[in-house]
């Protein structure tokens, strides 16, 4: 074979296999999440913080605090544990800017209860059992902060 059409051949082999990688690699769906509550915990505790990170007055008091340090400190658990949907803390739902604060730290313990119940969710894996108990701790010691705040305003 002359060298010119080993060439034509070799890059004809090469277009074919780029473009069987680009029609299936394309096509084909992600493999579903192995632990989609976690995911889904994950996004509500990041809404949750959101919630409560820009109060109406211009200083965030101990409870507050103390409830997004809970809360972080679950991101980084799951974190941690491999479960992270690349998003950053930014990446949540969008917050009412006329919600006053009162009812945004209850909204912010209604996000929380719906963490814990998805974190709940996940009793599948023994190995993640020890995680479980330690992030739906730290959203339990978060939920009870927020409570804290919403006495304290009131």
């Amino acid at each position: 074979m002359k060298p010119t059409n080993r060439f034509v051949a070799a890059a004809f082999a090469m277009t074919m296999a780029w473009t069987l990688v680009l029609v299936f690699g394309a096509s084909a769906k992600p493999a579903p999440d192995k632990h989609p509550a976690y995911l889904h915990a994950l996004g509500n505790l990041r809404y949750a913080r959101a919630l409560m990170a820009h109060p109406d007055s211009p200083v965030l008091h101990d409870p507050e605090k103390a409830a997004m340090d809970e809360i972080d400190q679950a991101i980084a658990e799951l974190k941690a544990a491999g479960i992270d949907d690349g998003k950053s803390l930014d990446d949540h739902p969008g917050i009412d800017s006329h919600l006053r604060w009162i009812p945004r730290l209850n909204k912010a313990a209604d996000v929380l209860n719906k963490a814990h119940d998805d974190v709940q969710k996940e009793q599948d894996d023994a190995a993640m059992q020890g995680l479980q108990g330690r992030i739906l701790e730290h959203i339990g010691k978060a939920h009870r902060h927020v409570e804290e705040a919403i006495a304290t305003e009131q």
